[in-house]
C-alpha cells in the first residue's frame, strides 16, 4: 500500500465530512431572554444561527515520540440536520512536524445522523517519524535502554479507522467497526534485526479488521460528558481474508463513568480499559500498548507491549465560574483545569500481570466552542514525562 492510497483514504475522510457539511442546517431563532437562564454551554450550542464553526489554532507541544513538535489544525463543528435537541458533531484535526524529524496528520470525527439515531466515530492517522521499539513484554520496556543501538528505527504508518453505530432501543447501541492500518519499519537497528517477534512478523505490515462493537452509553455528550456511563465491548477480526497480511483476533472493554460534583461541570471521570489479542500470530507492531496521547500520558507509546493491557485513571475537571455574567447571560468560564491518577501493566496474560506502572498528571483547558475544549496535559510517567496539546478529552 503506497502513499498514493494513504491519500485516497485520507480524501475519502474528508468527504465524510464534506457530506455532513452539506446537511447541516441553520437553527431555530430563540427569545434571547431565556439565555439569562441557562448554565449549561452545551445548550447555547443549540440555539446559534449557523452551527458551521470552524476554530483553526497553531502551538508547540512536546512528547516523548516526537520531541517538540510544531502543530496547525483546527475544530470543525456542525449538526447534520435542523434539531436543535442534536448534539454538535465535531471534527478536530491537526498537522505537525516535530524537532526530530516527526511529520503527522490526524484527524478526528464524531458525527451525529437522524436525530442520534446513527453515530459515525472515527480517526484517520499518518505518521512518518523516528521510532523505538523496546520489544515485546513488560521486562523488555523497563530494561532496555534507549538508544540508536538498541531501541531506534524509522516507522511510517497509517491508520483509517471508523465505527457506524445504530441505536437499538434506548441507549443500547450496535454497529460495525473498520480498522486499515499499515506500518513500514526501516533503519533496524541489530538488536531489532535479531528480534523475535519482528523475525515473525517482518517489517511490512497491513492489517485490515472487521469487527462488532455493543455499548451502553448514558453520556450527555461523548465529546466532553459531565454525567453518565459508557460501556462497551468489541470484537475486531483482522484476517488476509479482509485483504491483509497478518490473521488475529483482539478484544477491548472500555468503562468510563462521569459525576458531577456540586455543580455543572466539575466533574469526577474515571476510565478502566482492558485490549487483549488472541488466535493467531499479532505482530508486534500491534500488541496492546500503553502510554501516548490517550492513555497513561507521559509513557512513550509503545514502550510496554504484549497481548494483554490493563489501565485505570481518574481524573478531576473543573472549569471556572465567572463573578460577572458573561455575553451568553451566564457565570460559565471559558477556562479550567484537569488532574489525574492511574496505572496500568502489560503482560502475555492477565494471570501474569504483576509488574504495575504509575501515571498522574495536571492539564489546562480553554473551551474554544460548547463543550469543546482545547487541552494542554502534562503527563509524568516513570522516569518520562509528556507535554501534549490537542482537542477533546482522553476519554
Amino acid at each position: 500500500m503506497n502513499l498514493n492510497m494513504v491519500r485516497t483514504l485520507f480524501l475519502c475522510f474528508l468527504l465524510l465530512g464534506s457530506f455532513a457539511f452539506k446537511s447541516i442546517a441553520q437553527t431555530d431563532s430563540i427569545d434571547h431572554k431565556k439565555l439569562l437562564h441557562n448554565i449549561d454551554s452545551l445548550r447555547f450550542a443549540k440555539i446559534e444561527k449557523r452551527t458551521f464553526k470552524l476554530m483553526p489554532y497553531i502551538a508547540p507541544s512536546y512528547s516523548p515520540e516526537t520531541e517538540w513538535m510544531l502543530a496547525g489544525g483546527g475544530l470543525i463543528t456542525f449538526k447534520t440536520q435542523k434539531d436543535r435537541l442534536l448534539n454538535l458533531s465535531s471534527i478536530p484535526f491537526s498537522v505537525g512536524y516535530s524537532s526530530n524529524g516527526s511529520f503527522s496528520v490526524r484527524a478526528l470525527n464524531v458525527i451525529y445522523w437522524k436525530g442520534d439515531k446513527m453515530r459515525s466515530i472515527g480517526e484517520f492517522q499518518f505518521r512518518d517519524m523516528p521510532d523505538n521499539y523496546w520489544g515485546v513484554g513488560f521486562h523488555n520496556g523497563d530494561t532496555v535502554p534507549q538508544s540508536s543501538a538498541t531501541t531506534a528505527y524509522t516507522r511510517n504508518y497509517w491508520r483509517f479507522f471508523q465505527r457506524l453505530m445504530f441505536r437499538t432501543k434506548g441507549k443500547l447501541f450496535v454497529g460495525l467497526v473498520i480498522d486499515l492500518n499499515q506500518t513500514r519499519a526501516k533503519n533496524l537497528n541489530e538488536r531489532m534485526l535479531q528480534d523475535p517477534d519482528v523475525i515473525l512478523s517482518g517489517t511490512d505490515i497491513f492489517n485490515t479488521g472487521v469487527g462488532l462493537e455493543v455499548n451502553y452509553d448514558t453520556r450527555d455528550f461523548v465529546q466532553n460528558a459531565y454525567e453518565g456511563v459508557y460501556i462497551s465491548g468489541t470484537f475486531t477480526a483482522y484476517s488476509k481474508f479482509w485483504g491483509g497480511n497478518t490473521q488475529y483476533n483482539i478484544f477491548d472493554f472500555d468503562y468510563r463513568q462521569y459525576l458531577k460534583i456540586k455543580r455543572e461541570r466539575r466533574t469526577l471521570a474515571w476510565q478502566v480499559k482492558s485490549r487483549f489479542t488472541f488466535s493467531g500470530e499479532t505482530p508486534w507492531t500491534d500488541k496492546s500498548m500503553l502510554g501516548g496521547l490517550d492513555n497513561m500520558r507521559g509513557y512513550t507509546m509503545g514502550r510496554f507491549r504484549d497481548d494483554y493491557m490493563l489501565f485505570a485513571t481518574v481524573e478531576y475537571r473543573h472549569m471556572f465560574q465567572r463573578k460577572k455574567l458573561n455575553k451568553k447571560g451566564n457565570y460559565n468560564s471559558r477556562f479550567g483545569y484537569v488532574a489525574w491518577l492511574g496505572g496500568g501493566s502489560v503482560a502475555p496474560t492477565y494471570n501474569k500481570m504483576t509488574n504495575w506502572l504509575p501515571n498522574a498528571g495536571l492539564g489546562l483547558r480553554a473551551e474554544l466552542q460548547p463543550r469543546m475544549n482545547i487541552r494542554i496535559d502534562y503527563g509524568i510517567a516513570r522516569g518520562e514525562k509528556g507535554i501534549y496539546i490537542t482537542f477533546s478529552e482522553v476519554f
